[in-house]
């Protein structure tokens, strides 16, 4: 069965592409995502060294694996699902998705096999007309800060896309794993930290406990590693020991190359 994270039955389609260093950049956001084939239709000024010179070495198989169409509506035969992408808002141009909206949608379940989905992008300049978008069975506008500026540069829109299916597929790299300190070392570096605190008066003498606890929070949302209280409490003894000798820390502070 196919595996329901990829998205190799996801292809891209530009109609009527106008630059050759535009579709070389999307074949390059294609690999960066895993998409599946790129297909052409109708391109304008077709560059082959342009195209590679902006895929990249590891893109090529993209530009090698390309289709070429001379009718929209050939190229899209073979689809079960259309997704065409705009940028201008028009009451007969949606309901509208979001790429984060849309990308759970596209992805295979598990254990069915996946039919095939076009991405459909438009020339650079004007982007797909009304009745390119009533070949869609869904249309994606991707949000930017302002109406004026939500034209995005092709490839820039193959990417962004390709990354919402990525993070949907749960594909994207994990976070490294973060060991917390045991508890026995953040009292540790806690009792360091109260002692040179005290000692500088930062900290009341009648209830330190109660105003160490603000600090706490902050070390709490971080979640300190053996190595994190380590270093602190390292900290704690140079201040300290800066503090009981006060004329060789200017003296320290003073040699040339010192970092302060």
């Amino acid at each position: 069965m196919p595996d329901p994270l990829s998205r190799r039955h996801i292809d891209v389609v530009l109609a009527e592409p106008q630059k050759s260093e535009n579709i070389g950049a999307a074949a390059r956001a294609m690999a960066n995502m895993g998409l599946g084939r790129l297909v052409l239709v109708r391109p304008r000024n077709l560059r082959r060294e342009l195209m590679e010179s902006m895929a990249t070495s590891h893109a090529l198989s993209v530009l090698t694996e390309m289709t070429l169409h001379e009718d929209l509506d050939e190229a899209l035969a073979p689809y079960g699902l259309v997704v065409g992408t705009t940028a201008r808002p028009g009451r007969h141009r949606g309901p509208f998705y979001t790429p984060r909206q849309l990308a759970p949608l596209l992805l295979a379940d598990e254990g069915k096999e996946p039919g095939p989905v076009a991405l459909l992008f438009g020339p650079e300049r004007m982007g797909l007309t009304t009745g390119d978008l009533r070949l869609c069975q869904k249309v994606v506008r991707i949000p930017t800060d302002r109406p004026e500026t939500s034209s995005l540069n092709l490839a820039q829109a193959v990417l962004l896309l390709g990354y919402e299916l990525l993070l949907a597929a749960g594909a994207g790299p994990e976070p490294p794993a973060v060991r917390p300190a045991p508890q026995a070392e953040l009292a540790g570096m806690y009792a360091d930290l109260t002692d040179l605190l005290l000692q500088i008066g930062f900290l009341p003498a009648d209830n330190p406990e109660h105003w160490l606890m603000n600090i706490k929070k902050i070390f709490n949302r971080s979640l300190l590693t053996s190595g994190e209280c380590n270093l602190w409490r390292g900290v704690c003894r140079q201040a300290r020991w800066a503090l009981a000798n006060p004329g060789r820390a200017r003296a320290n502070m003073e040699r040339p190359g010192h970092a302060r």
